[in-house]
């Protein structure tokens, strides 16, 4: 689950870092915490501190400020904010978290437009986590920024925000809240007009609209803002549809136009399968990949997903995706069919697939759970091969394939020797040769960081004919017995094919050479205590880090971020 996890965050942070988007938008768990990013801003703080004390502290009443539309609370006139308000959603952030200054423009216009809609009783609001401390600690506010939902004055139960982080994200999760709920529809009239005017419709029929199962319908429609939801108890309005009382349907103007939901054998509606169930079926049989289809497709369930490369612009690759509609209709339920554009702004999801403009039409294949993919090469790509392939993934036939490079014809000419997946088995597996690998992302941070002294180490046993020090580009070459999910990963091949030894000593020249005098172990004084503690320190990415070189605040850069 963890490896699924893992490759769709990847390919959604692909996309996204493609289309100048951070996943903000689409990821409403993305938080710091004041441990996490205090040591990166100690500077900053420091002169906010100076600031401050030139600056005269204006006295807090129970008055409201606003910037941008955005209420300013504090502990002053948070009450009144909230007696004010019926519908009210309060952002708790700390001035120096990144996350919070890409989230501040996104807040504000949510504001705007929630002010342009006349939305009355729904208001946003925010508080600095770091002035007003004894609020921070009435509602337990542990990472930043965390948003919460305060609906009827009611200060006791806040809701947590759980929509999407973008302005319309927002919006629509607080209208969805304030609204008048869940829509009844009590005619056939109604009920076709009601599902006319949405591309998708999810529509609960139940014999007692107050029946436990209502209720959960209700509650999750509460979470799902990008389809509307309604329910019906009408003798008329299930036969014109052909349904039985507790049942779901879930209507679409694409595909086969409905999708059938049936409550387990006891009558029971089960909140998580009926949350798989819209998830799966509001997706078209193939899917264009885009900034607002990635988060719906990785998390489907379905975790092998059949990807088409084509050339929007060449009428023969368009007519390729709608023969594969056989095809997805074929698989339907056990693998996701998505369509690529290469012509649009995506190379890193290119690069991450092995995959040129000038290969189109070609096809891959991904299977999230255990990271492998599989291909057809761009002159065998057909109808027929692309169900052969298919269904060879399906059945565990299928081979796998692994990304390569060329090998450089200079790989060996430098102090540090270039390896790519074609030529690593025979330098790191040489049984006459120790080889120790730095596996690297050209975007990564530390790597580079590490680079000049990696040249170093090379430098320093340039003359040692049994030790090799080199490095792989991780991105663009795949190696089936290794599984990198950091960077930089440092790995060490003794020679006569002892057991592989994964390094985790300090980054630096010294311990470096201990390591390798010792034969590939760590002296005893070098233990991990004392370094893991550093590395919760050093190895944390801040977000401006992680606009630079796309990593995430890990203590290792992930593989996630490619």
């Amino acid at each position: 689950m963890r490896t699924h996890t893992l490759l769709s965050l990847t390919l959604l942070s692909l996309l996204l870092w493609a289309s100048c988007t951070r996943a903000d938008d689409t990821d409403s768990t993305q938080t710091e915490t004041q441990e996490d990013t205090s040591k990166d801003t100690t500077e900053e703080t420091s002169a906010e501190e100076e600031e401050s004390k030139e600056t005269p502290e204006k006295e807090k009443t129970s008055e409201i400020e606003e910037d941008k539309d955005v209420m300013i609370l504090h502990i002053n006139n948070f009450a009144r904010a909230l007696s004010e308000n019926q519908y009210l959603l309060v952002e708790f952030y700390a001035p120096w978290c990144g996350h919070c200054k890409k989230l501040e423009p996104v807040y504000a216009e949510a504001a705007g437009k929630l002010k342009e809609q006349e939305e009355e009783g729904i208001r946003l609001a925010k508080v600095d986590v770091i002035e007003e401390k004894e609020l921070g600690e009435e509602f337990e506010i542990g990472s930043f920024p965390t948003l919460k939902l305060f609906s009827n004055g009611d200060r006791k139960q806040p809701l947590d925000f759980s929509g999407k982080r973008s302005a319309e994200g927002i919006v629509q999760w607080l209208k969805r809240r304030a609204g008048p709920g869940v829509p009844v529809l009590d005619s056939a009239d109604s009920a076709a007009q009601f599902i006319d005017s949405h591309n998708i419709t999810v529509v609960g029929f139940f014999d007692n609209l107050e029946s436990e199962e209502a209720k959960v319908f209700k509650e999750l429609a509460l979470d799902f803002t990008d389809s509307e939801f309604a329910v019906s108890a009408t003798t008329e309005v299930f036969q014109k549809y052909e349904v039985k009382a507790n049942s779901v349907v879930l209507f679409k103007k694409f595909d086969d136009g409905r999708a059938d939901f049936s409550l387990s054998e006891e009558g029971k509606l089960d909140k998580e399968n009926l949350t798989t169930f819209i998830k799966d079926n509001s997706l078209e049989l193939i899917i264009p990949f885009s900034q607002e289809t990635a988060e719906k497709i990785f998390t489907s369930s379905i975790q092998i997903h059949s990807l088409l490369f084509i050339n929007s612009s060449v009428e023969s690759q368009t007519a390729l995706v709608q023969e594969s509609r056989t095809i997805a209709r074929e698989f339907k339920g056990k693998m996701l069919f998505v369509v690529l554009d290469v012509t649009e702004a995506m190379s890193h999801v290119l690069n991450y697939f092995g995959v040129s403009e000038k290969d189109a039409p070609t096809a891959r294949i991904i299977n999230m759970e255990t990271g492998k993919k599989f291909n057809i090469d761009s002159g065998d790509l057909n109808t027929n091969s692309l169900r052969q392939l298919c269904q060879g993934v399906v059945d565990g036939t299928a081979k796998p394939y692994f990304k390569s490079e060329e090998i450089p014809e200079d790989w060996n000419k430098g102090p540090v020797k270039v390896l790519v997946a074609k030529n690593f088995e025979s330098v790191a597996l040489d049984p006459t040769k120790n080889v120790f690998v730095e596996f690297y992302a050209p975007w990564c941070g530390h790597c580079k960081n590490l680079d000049p002294i990696w040249v170093e180490l090379g430098e320093k046993y340039a003359d040692k004919d049994d030790l090799i020090i080199a490095k792989m580009d991780a991105t663009a070459n795949e190696v089936e017995s290794l599984s990198i999910e950091g960077f930089p990963t440092l790995k060490y091949f003794p020679a006569g094919g002892k057991e592989v030894v994964n390094y985790s000593g300090n980054r630096d020249l010294e311990t470096f050479s201990k390591f390798l005098d010792n034969g590939g172990v760590l002296p005893e004084e070098e233990g991990n205590d004392e370094e893991d503690e550093d590395d919760d320190k050093e190895e944390v990415v801040s977000d401006e880090e992680a606009d630079d070189s796309a990593e995430v605040p890990t203590n290792k850069t992930s593989k996630d971020e490619l």
